[in-house]
């Protein structure tokens, strides 16, 4: 189960992730995270690690991070809702 700065880390890139775009400034990140830049860096690594990213990157010269969402499992993405009144 992910720690609460995990799950706010990953609300964060979520609210800040498009069709075209995975990408946001590094300080607006840690900010809305409310940690430093390197802490967040920290709990972008825990969250490849625990499989909510792909994968990250901080562009250094722009101060951008880009991230890659993980794929959903297909038992999660093909499977229907149904529920039984």
């Amino acid at each position: 189960m992910a720690k609460p700065a995990e799950r706010l880390t990953g609300l964060v890139l979520a609210a800040h992730t498009t069709a075209a775009d995975a990408t946001a400034n590094m300080a607006v990140v840690a900010h809305l995270c409310g940690h430093s830049p390197q802490q967040t860096g920290v709990l972008l690594d825990r969250l490849v690690a625990g499989r909510t990213l792909a994968a990250w990157h901080h562009q250094r010269d722009t101060d951008e991070v880009h991230w890659q969402p993980a794929a959903l499992p297909r038992s999660v993405s093909g499977s229907t809702y149904s529920s039984a009144h």
